[in-house]
């Protein structure tokens, strides 16, 4: 006689798993962790996914997309034995927030296009937060150019943005000249200033174009970093130590890296 088939596991393994975990008999260090505790292991499982989602590595993605998903199932286990909520009320919660910004799908609400939708829903969360301050449920935590491009975004569901990318660039080369000219006298506050201002126009000429200036940045990251290592490995051999090169030997190693790495 052939024995049934296995049952694939599903998400109330996973939260049985997580309950026995926190059982009285169960894991000493799953039973004393908190919301507290917990939220750096969020926010590193998090950046892990990030950068397996960068490299594009699909066994990767599927095992960090796991650790994260545990990481959420844990948290809502911990503030279900409180008694505040569990599982089931993330998820109705969430899916009444998204049907009702999505009234173009699920109502009569009729947008065209990814930006009356973008437009449509900064209205919505808006008409969710009226007399709120429109900024407060940004993360104050967020990396900088990630905040610097939530909050420019949320201005211009607003009406404060400029008519098209051309406008952003002039704004570009304004802040590019004046960072020059604090440089040119001398002034590093200014300069400092005018930096932050040229970083923060650039993020919004990365939102016109579709482009999150914190993946742009992240991607160069990575990028610099493989030429780099390649270009140590080259040298690591050699009788004169990195630091003796001259400008022009690292210029020549540089290009040789981004032909043979990319």
């Amino acid at each position: 006689m052939d024995s049934p088939p296995k049952r694939k596991p599903d998400i109330e393994d996973l939260k049985a798993l997580i309950r026995r975990l926190r059982a009285e008999d169960g894991c000493p260090w799953d039973r004393r962790q908190t919301p507290e505790s917990l939220k750096i292991y969020l926010l590193e499982e998090a950046y892990e996914l990030a950068e397996a989602l960068d490299r594009g590595e699909v066994e990767e993605i599927r095992e960090e997309l796991g650790d994260l998903l545990f990481q959420i199932l844990f948290l809502c286990r911990v503030h279900e034995e409180q008694g505040l909520f569990d599982l089931d009320q993330v998820i109705e919660q969430v899916l009444q927030k998204m049907i009702r910004r999505h009234p173009h799908v699920f109502g009569d609400q009729r947008w065209e296009n990814s930006e009356e939708v973008v437009r449509g829903w900064q209205a919505i969360k808006a008409e969710e937060k009226k007399g709120k301050d429109p900024f407060d449920s940004i993360p104050k935590d967020l990396p900088a150019l990630l905040k610097a491009h939530r909050i420019s975004q949320r201005a211009a569901g607003m009406g404060f943005d400029w008519p098209d990318t051309q406008g952003v660039l002039n704004k570009v080369r304004e802040e590019l000249k004046e960072l020059e000219e604090a440089i040119e006298q001398g002034n590093p506050a200014s300069a400092r200033e005018e930096l932050g201002d040229l970083l923060f126009t650039l993020v919004n000429l990365g939102r016109f174009l579709k482009i999150p200036a914190e993946n742009a940045l992240g991607r160069t990251i990575q990028k610099f970093l493989k030429r780099f290592r390649w270009m140590t490995e080259q040298t690591s051999s050699a009788e004169n130590p990195p630091s003796t090169l001259s400008e022009e030997a690292w210029e020549a190693l540089w290009e040789r890296s981004k032909q043979t790495v990319g």
